[in-house]
């Protein structure tokens, strides 16, 4: 009896410590922290498994593809006949979501998912790996021409506003450049500004804002548009234009209204640079259009009825009826 006492205390013991019916089970699975891509998103982890032959910078780029052409249109559908929704320009980053047939499902810079013509973009991502580079070139002007060679050369590419190119060397008053393709190219250091890889484009001013914007003057008005190549409309004029200036807003008017926290509170307040968002209606329930205040009652924008960009009037009767608010984002 004695002898079965204790047996049963010591059974009793070796139970509690090493079953633990009050310890709770640790199920967790260390998931390793996400590689960054080159677009600022987390790569996501691959459904292969591991492989430790994979370095860690083609897993970071592995969803990854750098755009082709001088600007492409980014599509609603898998459809050139559905809405553009925005566009991507040269050597710009997409995050890959899907593949249908000649299409691919992306993710934009601009944080709009769409379609494009899987023609325009190329998976090799070398001209964007940050990482093998100290500084990159923005382009400030409406357009420019990368070429062959220093100041001479042919033609390799026309691109726009706010391309971002990653600069391999110097040579008198040109950048020697990588491109799409594993080959590099030429462009002038004038109209570019040179950005650390890693760096944001410095803020500038009010007034640098607006000589941006009046680099638009006449351009065509594009549904969608981003550029000057094509034309834009007016969410992608000041999309780009305080991007280029070093304020990242979002693409479209009613999310740049509701992004930006400060501005004066009626017209009287007004400078110039000042952003005016005005309403489809006369009850201000919706924001549809966006301007940029430059001083005695006028604003410029990017006019469907006008079919450019060009000048419009706060006073005038439409305007002034259909004004929801003023917001700003430059001194």
């Amino acid at each position: 009896m004695k002898r079965t006492l204790i047996f049963l205390i010591v059974l009793t013991i070796f139970c509690v410590v090493f079953c633990g019916c009050d310890q709770p089970v640790d199920n967790t699975i260390e998931i390793p922290s996400p590689k960054v891509t080159a677009g600022g998103e987390a790569a996501s982890p691959s459904d292969e498994g591991d492989d430790k032959n994979e370095s860690p910078v083609e897993v970071s780029y592995e969803n990854i593809a750098v755009v082709l052409d001088t600007v492409v249109d980014i599509f609603r559908e898998p459809d050139i006949t559905s809405e553009r929704v925005t566009q991507a320009i040269f050597n710009q980053p997409v995050t890959i979501l899907e593949e249908k047939d000649s299409w691919v499902k992306v993710k934009v810079v601009d944080g709009y998912t769409g379609w494009l013509r899987s023609k325009y973009i190329d998976r090799d991502c070398s001209s964007i790996m940050k990482e093998n580079f100290t500084d990159r070139a923005v382009v400030t002007e409406k357009t420019q021409k990368v070429y062959s060679g220093a100041g001479s050369g042919v033609t390799l590419k026309d691109v726009a506003m706010g391309t971002e190119l990653y600069i391999k060397n110097k040579k008198d008053r040109y950048y020697e450049v990588a491109l799409p393709g594993n080959i590099t190219g030429w462009i002038e250091t004038t109209g570019t500004i040179k950005v650390p890889v890693g760096s944001s484009i410095p803020k500038t001013s009010a007034q640098d804002f607006l000589a941006t914007v009046k680099k638009f003057m006449e351009t065509p008005y594009l549904w969608g548009g981003v550029s000057a190549w094509q034309g834009l409309d007016c969410s992608g004029l000041v999309y780009i234009c305080s991007r280029i200036n070093g304020v990242d807003l979002p693409r479209d008017a009613d999310m740049q209204y509701d992004f930006i926290k400060t501005g004066p509170q009626d017209t009287r307040g007004l400078k110039p640079g000042d952003l005016l968002f005005f309403s489809s209606n006369e009850d201000l329930s919706n924001v549809s259009h966006v301007g940029i205040y430059i001083g005695e009652d006028q604003f410029i924008h990017a006019s469907q009825s006008a079919g450019k960009v060009t000048y419009g009037s706060i006073n005038s009767d439409y305007y002034k009826k259909r004004l929801k608010g003023i917001r700003r984002i430059f001194e």
